[in-house]
């Protein structure tokens, strides 16, 4: 019995277990890329200041664990350097990286970013991403892309200077207003300081009073602002009274207006009160107050600034 019961066992069908599960296929990849850093832009490109670190950041679409993007740096056509850059997921899903670079050197740069194939993720490539970088300082008589950049820095925080490229007596007197709201030393120097905060978008004016359009004159750092909803659009450096004859303070309304040079050299004048007038005068010193209590202004800036004031409108003289 035993010998016939062994050929029928033999005969039993095995049992297996289930077919192994094939890995899922690698997700779908999308890839951006961006410049963080503040800069400014002429033309719809993006310009940066030389010796700043430059933050390039972007997103890999969807997020899968464990990704790494390489950002790459080039100068023209060549390539001048990488970032391994991890991937982090943010809210929305998507994945989320980020690198900087030291650039020294003026020149036209570009980056852009590539996820090499996982067997979690395909490969993607960003769009290359295009920007400039220029020298740090400026200064009088010199012409150019970065004192085109000083120019557009100066009106976007309402600092009036002309769009030329070339720094001449307009960019100096904007320089200098732009300094004196900073309380920095009162020339005309556009030094790396200068230009930095001009390309963060930093070193506007804070206004005092934020309601309806009015003048404000600030006798401590001696520029005169004009606002309207609660915004400076118009900043002009002045020069208000010397201490034996200071100029008045308080809340008044212009009275007055005389166009041209009175007998008193004074040119185009709004008065708002008594013989204090807004003017344009030869001698208007960057580093104190020098007029006899009237708020002098640039002669070249005089006749604008007599067109921008109407009758009735507040000023606001403080220190």
């Amino acid at each position: 019995m035993l010998a016939l019961a062994a050929p029928a066992s033999a005969q039993l069908p095995v049992t297996q277990g289930p077919p192994p599960t094939a890995p899922p296929p690698p997700a779908e990849a999308k890839l951006s890329v961006g410049i963080a850093t503040k800069g400014i832009t002429d033309h719809h490109k993006l310009w940066l200041l030389a010796g700043d670190k430059v933050k390039v950041r972007g997103t890999l679409t969807p997020y899968v664990d464990g990704q790494v993007v390489v950002v790459k740096l080039f100068k023209g056509g060549k390539h001048v350097g990488h970032r391994n850059a991890k991937v982090t997921p943010n809210k929305n899903g998507a994945g989320y990286y980020s690198a900087v670079f030291h650039i020294n050197s003026a020149g036209s740069y570009s980056t852009l970013s590539r996820h090499e194939p996982t067997d979690k993720q395909k490969a993607a490539n960003s769009p290359r991403r295009r920007f400039g970088v220029v020298a740090g300082r400026a200064h009088r008589g010199s012409s150019g892309e970065t004192v085109r950049l000083l120019q557009i820095g100066l009106r976007r925080l309402a600092y009036v200077a002309p769009l030329t490229g070339r720094f001449e007596a307009g960019t100096t007197r904007a320089v200098l207003a732009f300094r004196k709201v900073q309380r920095w030393r009162r020339n005309g120097s556009a030094s790396r300081d200068v230009l930095r905060r001009l390309f963060r978008g930093q070193g506007g004016f804070n206004l005092r009073y934020k309601k309806g359009r009015h003048l404000e004159g600030d006798l401590g750092r001696q520029v005169l602002v004009f606002a309207d909803h609660g915004k400076p659009y118009q900043i002009y450096t002045m020069s208000s009274g010397k201490p034996s004859t200071p100029t008045v303070r308080g809340a008044f309304n212009f009275y007055r207006k005389q166009p041209g040079t009175n007998a008193h050299g004074m040119v185009y004048s709004s008065y708002f009160h008594g013989g204090y007038a807004v003017h344009g005068y030869p001698s208007v010193p960057a580093t104190y107050p020098a007029s006899h209590g009237c708020i002098r202004v640039p002669v070249p800036d005089a006749r604008r600034i007599y067109g921008e004031i109407s009758m009735g409108e507040r000023i606001f003289v403080y220190r």
